[in-house]
């Protein structure tokens, strides 16, 4: 049985304050094809409360979330895959960088995998990632592109543990035959804890334009009513920036 709660509500609406103080201070305004407030919040904030010794980031784009890793967690030895470092604003001194794909790093001669989170960014087909994370014995995981089952590019875990008929699939494309049961298994089997992050804000209607509140868009309640939108104005506007970004923990053993 999976255990769907790692972190709690109440704390992460304690942290809001402060992270919007950093928010407002961050060194890269525009950072569109990036993270948004949404999902920086929840990414800073699960860094800061586990402070992993080691962090593995895949996918930088013009390293805001870098920066606010390395704000989260200090002490954290970061190693960051970013395949394109043409479009890179915030290059750190501390990060170890890297072009070559997440499967092909030899990590083993790197770090511990007890005290190491990964953190994928990088709209791809989570399963052969989340396989070599488990044989790695890197049992700590977030995923920030975690689409729903009829949207995104990439095939995710929202997407195998929905258990719908109908998927956008590993290449892209609107299937109807849905997630490999195969692969619901394997991830019901490794899975000790997936936990869907809730939004900070939720509005009526997705950035697709249909009703939120429908069964393919199951989502946990926001942190956040409608009349905290003034005083969280960056926050409210990026609302639609969400994508269900999920912290992960796999079982030990094989």
């Amino acid at each position: 049985m999976i255990e769907p709660l790692k972190f709690q509500r109440d704390d992460m609406i304690k942290h809001l304050e402060e992270f919007k103080t950093l928010y407002d201070s961050r060194p890269i305004i525009d950072n569109d094809g990036g993270m948004k407030s949404p999902h920086m919040f929840h990414a800073w904030y699960i860094v800061k409360k586990i402070k992993p010794k080691f962090l593995i980031e895949s996918g930088v784009w013009k390293g805001l979330g870098t920066w606010f890793l390395e704000k989260a967690s200090p002490n954290t030895k970061i190693f960051s895959i970013d395949p394109e470092p043409r479009f890179r604003i915030y290059t750190s001194p501390n990060v170890e960088y890297f072009t070559e794909d997440f499967l092909d790093i030899d990590w083993k001669s790197k770090l511990n995998p007890s005290n190491t989170l990964v953190f994928f960014d990088d709209h791809q087909n989570c399963l052969p990632r989340i396989k070599r994370c488990k044989q790695l014995g890197l049992n700590h995981i977030i995923v920030e592109d975690n689409y729903a089952p009829t949207q995104g590019d990439c095939y995710t875990p929202k997407k195998i543990l929905s258990q719908k008929d109908y998927v956008i699939d590993v290449g892209g494309n609107r299937t109807f035959h849905g997630a490999s049961p195969e692969d619901y298994n394997y991830m019901m089997n490794v899975l000790s804890v997936y936990q869907e992050m809730p939004p900070i804000f939720k509005s009526e209607l997705t950035r697709w334009g249909d009703e939120w509140d429908s069964d393919d868009y199951k989502t946990p309640s926001p942190l956040l009513n409608l009349e905290r939108c003034n005083q969280f104005q960056s926050f409210f506007y990026e609302k639609l920036d969400y994508t269900w970004i999920c912290y992960m923990e796999l079982k030990n053993g094989s």
